[in-house]
């Protein structure tokens, strides 16, 4: 059977991988170009089921990736070749291990018979992302006999569903000895058979989980309570949002949702708590009898705050799987919860003042942020997120870079958009347009990326990219020269050691790098500039920089204002 021949039997066997990952549901992957990954890539190429997005960085292709799986919910695939290569992954996989975003990793490998004798690109891959994968399984090198194909579908099974399931990584090995490129009748066969496949119906994948029911004990405690508070932090999981809305409405309580949580925008949802809540008599007033907490670990300082003054009242923390996240070392209660919790006929007995005292402050602050906030030269990094907030299109998504931007978006806006994105696991700064472009590909809407210079400077391989995006995304780069998050830190008094070796002031070209890549570019540096250059931006295909030079002290002088003044307005 020409299937079988040795020539075509790398290229068949990854194509019965291929075909099942399909059967599963998976339609998108990433692939970085590389030999010992050819079958792979051709059993890809081959497919028509499959949206291709060919990336050059490793890097780059996984926060890619990552951005697919945040905004679909399903698993997007990466392929690389052997080597260094795979070792590119590894931020990725660390932050799609920690914000429980679905994601399979399949690498190239050299055969065990080229492995431990130095061998060309050849590195241990064997389970090289250590524990944080969820599932990992080395494939072995391909074989004639029906029982190893059976292991082989059964593998691109427990992929998909592990790392949905589980929402993380699932790492799979496939060592491949040449020659890796199959005859070309038996390619273009392969893919005449491959039209037929995509045509098939095949079930959906969807999201599984048991819906969680919890004794009367627990609803009688739950209603009992007067000031409930919902505190829900960046989070990839349907499940909880709508927990999250059933049970606020049930008890007529506040939701406190940092951006990144996906909590769509009501009566409910309370903004401006970064500012409101720094001030002392307010947290007090606001003191509440019950907390249930959700999604990742808060980013708001006052947040955390918050909790810490409550270390002696109910805080019931709701897991995602067996994982404890607790930062704050407060919660009194935790609840593994799968699926959506079964909420039965009950009403609270919240205080009829509860939510709208939330509400009043919220007010009070937003106006008092409105009064703070004036068009001044030079431009502040409050200034960019207060405007621009104001001009977002309702479907568009929002990606927040980590550092200051994650932060300034809860502190100078109302945080009303829906589909707002973080990368909130790690935290940290590399991959951040990447992951946008990967939202961009799979929600195929217009985004806007909040970045500062360093993140944007970390990712620029990213830009390589950019003539593969075709819906609008606007790049706002608050570039204030180097990395003022450490402005909030002690180590900024010590003056002549904090610029060197902390804020590590930049001199790039922005505006020379985007000509290189072909991207379109703005120097925003007046307020006046800024409405008219997103406005005409926000609608036209492709990737748009502005880059809005701001001001580091200026900015830090506007956040200690609404974090430090509020007592005076309420």
């Amino acid at each position: 059977m020409p299937d079988r021949d040795p020539i075509n039997l790398n290229f068949y066997w990854s194509t019965q991988f291929v075909r099942s990952l399909y059967e599963e549901g998976v339609r998108e992957v990433v692939i970085s170009p590389g030999s010992r990954s050819t079958p792979l890539t051709l059993a890809f190429a081959a497919h028509p089921g499959f949206q291709k997005h060919v990336v050059i960085d490793e890097r780059s292709a996984a926060f890619i990736a990552l951005g697919i799986g945040k905004a679909s919910g399903k698993p997007a695939c990466l392929v690389c070749t052997s080597g260094t290569a795979l070792a590119n992954y590894y931020p990725t996989v660390i932050e799609a291990t920690l914000s429980k975003n679905p994601m399979i990793v399949l690498s190239a490998d050299r055969p065990p018979h080229l492995r431990e004798i130095g061998a060309s690109q050849t590195i241990d891959q064997l389970k090289a992302f250590g524990d944080y994968p969820v599932f990992f399984h080395d494939i072995g090198e391909p074989k004639k006999s029906n029982k190893s194909i059976i292991r082989l579908q059964k593998a691109a099974s427990q992929a998909v569903m592990l790392s949905k399931s589980k929402s993380g990584v699932a790492h799979l090995n496939f060592p491949f000895s040449k020659p890796l490129t199959p005859e070309e009748e038996f390619f273009n066969t392969t893919i005449a058979e491959n039209e037929k496949h995509a045509r098939q119906s095949y079930r959906s994948y969807k999201a599984t989980g048991v819906i969680s029911h919890l004794d009367e004990q627990f609803w009688s405690d739950l209603v009992s309570s007067e000031r409930p508070v919902l505190i829900a932090g960046a989070t990839s999981t349907f499940n909880e949002i709508e927990t999250i809305q059933n049970l606020a409405k049930t008890l007529d309580a506040p939701i406190i949702a940092e951006p990144g949580s996906k909590v769509p925008s009501s009566k409910y949802v309370i903004s401006g708590y970064d500012g409101f809540l720094r001030n002392g008599s307010i947290a007090e007033e606001l003191s509440s009898d019950l907390i249930l907490r959700f999604g990742s670990e808060p980013v708001s300082k006052a947040l955390i705050n918050y909790l810490s003054r409550h270390s002696e009242t109910p805080q019931i923390r709701f897991l995602r799987d067996d994982f404890l996240e607790d930062e704050s070392l407060t919660s009194t209660k935790h609840i593994c919860l799968q699926g959506t919790l079964d909420i039965p006929e009950v009403s609270g007995a919240t205080d009829k003042h509860w939510l709208r005292n939330w509400r009043r402050y919220q007010k009070s602050f937003a106006q008092f942020r409105q009064n703070s906030i004036h068009p001044s030269t030079p431009l502040t990094d409050g200034y960019i997120f207060h405007t621009l907030s104001q001009l977002l299109p309702k479907k568009a998504f929002v990606m927040l870079s980590n550092s200051f931007p994650v932060r300034d978006f809860s502190l100078f806006t109302n945080n009303e958009a829906k589909d707002v994105f973080v990368n909130r696991g790690a935290a940290g700064i590399d991959g951040i347009i990447s992951t946008s472009l990967g939202i961009s590909k799979s929600a195929k809407k217009t985004g806007v990326l909040f970045i500062g210079d360093i993140a944007f400077l970390h990712d620029s391989n990213a830009l390589l990219e950019a003539r593969h995006i075709n819906r609008p995304l606007v790049i706002i780069v608050l570039n204030n020269a180097g990395g003022s998050i450490f402005r909030i830190l002690p180590i900024h008094d010590l003056k002549e050691t904090f610029t060197p070796f902390f804020e590590t002031p930049q001199q790039v070209s922005i505006a020379a790098l985007c000509r290189a890549h072909k991207v379109d570019h703005a120097l925003i540096s007046k307020p006046e500039q800024l409405i008219t250059a997103f406005e005409e931006r926000i609608e036209k295909p492709g990737i748009h920089v502005l880059e809005c030079i701001t001001d580091a002290e200026e900015s830090m002088v506007q956040r200690e204002l609404l974090w430090n003044n509020f007592a005076e307005e309420k």
